[in-house]
């Protein structure tokens, strides 16, 4: 083996082991950094016209990260107040119809049994007004713990900076590395950004379509402040798995114990069928109309997402379908033919 053949296997080698380590290293912090890609991706177009105000890559960074920060937290903040002035009114006034859950009770036991029914709608009603005020008064810590969740925000906002401050170096040095052509990269860096785009854009108007089909539903139903409770449900559709469950099943529960049966059954059918289900036909489409990726695909990548990254599936599972397309058609364009004369030669 020559000298220089001996050089390229060792300094492969290292190369190797020393990206292993350094992903295991960044491991903890890449679906942060990640989201921080996200978030520059989306505020972009204020960066560059703060840029155009102040001339200086670092300042519009920095006025983008603190409005973009205000625009996220003051939101939320609001609403978890909120959340817990309401949860508290709500579990508060609990007690007043639970005679007519124990009536619907009485009238569907037998007669021997009548007598405990009191003392059981007394317990019950004890134990809902103590799970509520619990619930309530740990509702932040329901979410998420507090420092983690800070910290986490800290990392992204950070990442996000860097990113829009340092982003065409970022670029430029990528492209250096790569060994497509620039043409192809350029390809891949348009798909990806397009795909964020769709994803975050579809995720607004779903929660907002969301907002507007559970306000009008609790509306109908009798359920109280529903326009409230339909931005609650709005902001939890971006939450897996149980999504505006989180919203809807105490709703259907509160009708019910108020004795308002039809109401809580045509909150449950429209809960079933539309509020709870809308994003899984109306997301893929939104996605596909940017990406021109088929709407099962994008599907898939959702709910894969969720499985593989957790909670931020819903974004990193359809940025990996974007790139991995996006490398088809590098495949297509560059290599199809020289793949296709190795296979006929052999």
């Amino acid at each position: 083996m020559s000298n220089r053949r001996f050089q390229i296997y060792f300094f492969a080698a290292v190369m190797l082991v020393s990206l292993a380590l350094t992903v295991l290293v960044f491991r903890p912090y890449l679906v942060l950094l990640a989201f921080g890609g996200v978030f520059a991706i989306l505020s972009r177009p204020i960066h560059r016209a703060f840029f155009r105000l102040v001339r200086s890559e670092s300042v519009s960074a920095l006025l983008t990260i603190i409005v973009g920060t205000a625009a996220l937290v003051v939101p939320v903040a609001y609403f978890l107040i909120a959340l817990y002035g309401e949860l508290s009114g709500l579990f508060s006034s609990l007690h007043i119809d639970l005679g007519a859950a124990g009536d619907f009770i009485e009238r569907h036991i037998p007669a021997e049994f009548h007598g405990q029914v009191p003392l059981i709608m007394d317990e019950f009603g004890r134990l809902l007004r103590g799970v509520g005020t619990a619930l309530s008064g740990n509702l932040v810590g329901l979410f998420s713990d507090v420092a983690t969740v800070t910290f986490d925000f800290f990392v992204v906002l950070i990442a996000a900076y860097y990113l829009l401050r340092d982003g065409t170096k970022v670029k430029r040095l990528l492209l250096q590395l790569s060994p497509l052509g620039d043409k192809y990269d350029e390809q891949i860096f348009r798909r990806v950004i397009v795909a964020v785009r769709a994803v975050m854009g579809g995720v607004l108007m779903i929660g907002v379509l969301k907002a507007v089909l559970t306000s009008i539903t609790f509306a109908f139903c009798g359920v109280p402040t529903p326009i409230f409770w339909g931005v609650m449900a709005g902001l939890a559709s971006m939450v897996p798995v149980v999504g505006t469950a989180i919203v809807t099943v105490p709703a259907i529960g509160y009708l019910l114990m108020y004795g308002h049966y039809v109401a809580a059954v045509v909150l449950l059918l429209v809960s079933i069928f539309f509020i709870g289900t809308v994003d899984n036909f109306l997301q893929p489409k939104l996605v596909e109309s940017k990406t021109n990726i088929h709407p099962l695909l994008i599907l898939l990548s959702i709910l894969g997402g969720f499985k593989f990254y957790g909670f931020a599936g819903f974004v990193l599972g359809p940025l990996t379908l974007a790139m991995t397309m996006a490398l088809f058609d590098v495949y297509r364009q560059e290599f199809r033919q020289e793949a296709d004369a190795v296979v006929s030669d052999s």
